[in-house]
C-alpha cells in the first residue's frame, strides 16, 4: 500500500539534516487522497534533498500513484509546481 511506503519513507527523512519535518496523511471524506509534506530549513536544503538517491523512493511512488499527483513547492516567496523538480535536478557536467 502506498500510504504505508509513504510513512516508512517519511520516517526516514526527518532524521536528514535540515529536514524540519515530515508528514503523511489522507483526507477521510475523500477516497484515495494522500498528502505527503516536507518541510526543510532552506532552499539549499531542499535541492539537496531533490538530487538525493531518497527522492527517487518517492519519484518511484508519486509514479505508481492511481492519478497523476499534485507537486507543489513552496519557496516562501513563490509556490513552484514539477517544473522547479527539473530545474534542480538538470545533471551538470
Amino acid at each position: 500500500m502506498i500510504t504505508i511506503a509513504l510513512q516508512d519513507l517519511a520516517a526516514a527523512i526527518r532524521s536528514n539534516d535540515g529536514c524540519l519535518g515530515c508528514s503523511v496523511s489522507s483526507d477521510l471524506s475523500t477516497t484515495g487522497v494522500i498528502r505527503y509534506s516536507e518541510q526543510w530549513r532552506t532552499e539549499s536544503d531542499l535541492r539537496e534533498r531533490l538530487q538525493s538517491d531518497m527522492f527517487v523512493r518517492l519519484a518511484s511512488l508519486l509514479d505508481s500513484a492511481a492519478e497523476a499527483p499534485k507537486v507543489e513547492f513552496n519557496l516562501g516567496t513563490e509556490i513552484r509546481g514539477l517544473d522547479y523538480l527539473e530545474e534542480v535536478r538538470v545533471v551538470r557536467p
